[in-house]
């Protein structure tokens, strides 16, 4: 065994998969369940159900289901032994030893995680020590608090070529060290010689709490000021945000995510009290970004330099996240100030303020326009409203994009029908340059259930009072023909074996992989009610296939001329009759 008994099922019962899948999905509650945005496909609406008992999530969009365990094989991409020692880990549970070979993609990731959590707390103890003298006085010069940069694990990169290299040699081959983007190969010469020299150093953790990259600024002027880890197995920039993992809770309670542009206004904004806030790790914002925002909030606030590369740069950002169905909103700072700034001198709270005012992103960028052009000139006039218009005919609301434009109309004051009639141009041009939408995988068409067959099946997921004993009121003649046979022949053998027919032992017991995902899906379903007891829904089957019969024979008496296997049909299809009746009378009564 991989693990000592008993300790799969300790997992489960400590493990919360709400919690854990909010980890990594915006969750709400609606009646029993839990719904988001599936992790798993792109979708705009949330088709993903977590319960919390039976404790499984299921997306009716692509099909994925299952528990706890198999949410972080799909998530982690790994295999069960090492979810279960995630989902341990994620709770507070001692993972005991288990004898079990990683495959070696997995071997490559566990090791560059254990080298760059090696370099994190070598960079750490430079930086509380005298090689790290510059980088402390650099980070409390500017008012930082011990704690804020010990919250985001602040280091220092001591001004040498082989400091590091020199440190974790002896746990790490320098061909790890470099695949992971610390060391680099010396040109001409034999030899590696470290990456980040003389800098702070920002540790970039993954969702998980890993430390996976490395931002570090210089700290005497040479070039490139911030440089960046390379992407690696463990590090992908346009998927990964910085200050995301402490984010989280924060980002659930205030139903918002602040997103910022440097490492240095994350960690102020931490100190400051607004624990919402994320950057990018030295890129422009992308797709997969706005993406993995809208996994955690609906509402997303930009908060860029007041320069203009920073305002360009939120306005491109700004129609991504509007793209992916945020709802986009825009601070303004007073001038030459930026979250660092404005919240070291102003605090967090008046900075909060600034955040309950933000703008809506069509209404700031209206301002933006108007501040740049001459609306008093007819060409400064066609060039605010030109500025306008691709924004405008990207938002997929016609209702919205006239209120807009009746804004832009009066900010501009323009001519309302020369503006409809630019924007109508804007639109036809758009709409054959946009790409088709991206299709949806969903599982293969299934035979249909029964009313009374998807109930039966609800109930004995919720383990309901009386329905393993019903389910043995049908015979396997009774079972061949339902599109759920199989899950009902499993629960039906679990029973006889004196086991529990929990969801979780119904998916070990079934082989078919859609046999399986419909166990998620009922069992994420809201619970059966009105007449859905386990005995009326196995009476209604049996009925079903009673009258299936009865009008089978009805056929055959229309077919058959000879008179004595037309009395014999007829005695069966009256039996079969009375049968009906007395189903009937016992589910009434």
């Amino acid at each position: 065994m991989a693990f000592p008994s008993g300790f799969l099922e300790e997992v489960k019962r400590t493990a919360d998969i709400v919690r854990l899948i909010q980890d990594h999905v915006a969750l709400k509650k609606m009646g029993t369940s839990w719904k988001g945005l599936c992790p798993f496909h792109e979708e705009k609406t949330p088709s993903f159900n977590v319960r919390q008992e039976p404790p499984l999530f299921h997306c009716f969009g692509c099909g994925e289901g299952g528990d706890v365990f198999k949410f972080v094989m799909l998530r982690e991409r790994c295999g069960f032994p090492e979810s279960v020692e995630i989902v341990a880990r994620r709770f507070g549970m001692a993972v005991p030893e288990r004898s079990f070979e990683p495959g070696p993609e997995r071997r490559e990731k566990e090791e560059l995680l254990a080298v760059m959590e090696a370099a994190a707390e070598h960079f750490a103890r430079c930086f509380w020590t005298a090689p790290g003298a510059r980088a402390r006085e650099y980070l409390l010069g500017r008012g930082f608090q011990k704690e804020t940069l010990e919250r985001i694990r602040a280091g220092a990169a001591a001004d040498s070529w082989n400091d590091l290299l020199e440190a974790l040699k002896r746990r790490f081959a320098p061909a790890l060290l470099q695949r992971a983007g610390l060391v680099l190969e010396r040109q001409g010469r034999d030899g590696h010689y470290d990456r980040f020299r003389n800098r702070v150093v920002f540790p970039i953790v993954n969702e998980s709490g890993k430390v996976v990259a490395f931002g570090a600024r210089a700290l005497d002027g040479s070039e490139p000021k911030y440089l960046n880890s390379p992407e690696t197995p463990v590090y992908q920039k346009s998927r990964t945000l910085y200050g995301l993992f402490w984010a989280r809770d924060a980002i659930r309670r205030e139903a918002r995510v602040v997103l910022m542009e440097g490492y240095l206004d994350v960690a102020r904004a931490i100190e400051g009290g607004v624990g919402e806030a994320v950057a990018t790790c030295g890129t422009a914002l992308t797709q997969n970004h706005a993406r993995l925002l809208r996994r955690f909030s609906e509402q997303a606030v930009v908060n860029f330099d007041q320069d203009p590369a920073g305002q360009n740069a939120a306005e491109r950002c700004l129609g991504l996240l509007s793209a992916e169905g945020l709802e986009a909103k825009v601070v303004e700072l007073p001038a030459g100030d930026d979250p660092d700034t404005f919240i070291k001198s102003q605090g967090g709270d008046a900075y909060r303020q600034r955040l309950t005012g933000a703008k809506p992103w069509m209404e700031w960028l209206i301002h933006k326009s108007a501040k740049e052009h001459d609306t008093t000139s007819p060409p400064g006039k066609a060039a605010f409203l030109g500025a306008l218009l691709p924004s405008l005919a990207k938002l997929p609301s016609a209702v919205e994009r006239a209120a807009w434009l009746q804004m832009a109309v009066e900010r501009g004051r323009l001519d309302p029908q020369a503006a409809r009639l630019e924007l109508k141009r804007a639109l036809g041009g758009a709409r054959p340059a946009e790409a088709p939408a991206p299709t949806v995988p969903r599982p293969a068409p299934r035979r249909a259930l029964l009313p009374a067959e998807k109930w039966l099946l609800a109930l004995l997921l919720r383990e309901s009072e009386g329905a393993q004993e019903a389910l043995g009121e049908l015979d396997e003649a009774e079972i061949a023909p339902l599109a759920s046979a199989e899950i009902l022949r499993a629960a039906r053998e679990l029973h006889l074996r004196g086991e529990r027919v929990s969801a979780g032992a119904l998916q070990a017991a079934i082989l078919g992989e859609e046999a399986r995902r419909l166990v998620t899906e009922l069992a994420v379903l809201a619970s059966p009610t009105g007449d859905a007891t386990p005995t009326a829904c196995v009476n209604e089957i049996k009925c079903r296939l009673l009258d299936a019969r009865i009008d089978a024979i009805g056929e055959e008496l229309k077919r058959t001329a000879d008179a004595a296997e037309q009395s014999t049909l007829l005695r069966e299809q009256i039996a079969l009759k009375r049968r009906v009746q007395g189903l009937t009378r016992a589910t009434v009564s």
